[in-house]
């Protein structure tokens, strides 16, 4: 099998799934499946970023990302939290400024969820979903979502005059 084909078509499929999954409409307050649809959403866009990366293209804001440890940039910060949700032993779900377990906690809108010692897990924007994994917190749409829109457009520049550029469209 070629190995570039399977590279693209592997690009396409996670970009049509996290479609698939956003149209759902599984990312709400009341969805018992909130939970599952964002670990998969977490490991899509960890495969998008990345294959990015791979190809010489950093998803690398920094907007709202608490720039800390192995967190540099928005890919690092979909790295660290993907591992915390998928990885129950993950010391991701530590928060070491405050030494509580806090993780998957989750804000719809803006909130201040807990304050544990000098340490505030909070959420900004009103019009987004806040999940926290230990000291990190990742937003849904100016995060994960974003990044992943970063990382089709840099597809389909990357290949635009590709054989198998009809994979991306």
């Amino acid at each position: 099998m070629d190995n570039e084909f399977r590279f693209i078509s592997d690009i396409s499929s996670s970009i049509n799934d996290v479609k698939k999954l956003i149209d759902t409409g599984v990312f709400n307050q009341s969805n018992p499946l909130f939970k599952p649809a964002l670990i998969q959403l977490l490991i899509l866009a960890r495969d998008l970023t990345y294959k990015s990366f791979k190809l010489g293209k950093t998803i690398g804001f920094t907007d709202d990302v608490k720039v800390s440890g192995k967190v540099t940039d928005v890919t690092m910060l979909i790295k660290y939290c993907r591992d915390a949700a998928c990885h129950i032993d993950s010391d991701n779900h530590l928060s070491i400024e405050s030494n509580v377990l806090f993780s998957f906690n989750v804000c719809f809108g803006k909130a201040n969820i807990a304050q544990i010692g000098d340490t505030q897990f909070s959420s900004e924007y009103d019009d987004d979903i806040c999940i926290f994994f230990g000291d990190q917190k990742i937003y849904l749409k100016r995060h994960i979502l974003r990044a992943i829109r970063e990382a089709e457009a840099f597809f389909k520049q990357h290949y635009k005059d590709h054989r198998l550029s009809h994979f991306l469209s």
